[in-house]
């Protein structure tokens, strides 16, 4: 299991970058990606994602949103 520190640090910096890719605030970013659930899919599939390069887990999130309603595209 990985410190909770390194997942937590992680993803802030992944929702970071993803605001910054679609033009977000990091609070609008946080939020998009916890009402579509990909904030679980972080938490879940850390041991892989933090392998990936950023811009894979980008349009991962980004999919896994719409699949769930989200429309950014």
């Amino acid at each position: 299991m990985y410190p909770i520190s390194d997942i937590t640090e992680y993803t802030v910096l992944l929702i970071r970058k993803f605001a910054q890719h679609f033009g977000l605030t990091d609070r609008q970013a946080a939020n998009y990606i916890e009402r579509y659930g990909a904030m679980t899919l972080l938490y879940t599939h850390y041991n892989v994602m933090h392998t990936l390069s950023f811009d894979d887990n980008i349009e991962s999130i980004a999919t896994y949103c719409r699949r769930n309603g989200g429309a950014l595209v």
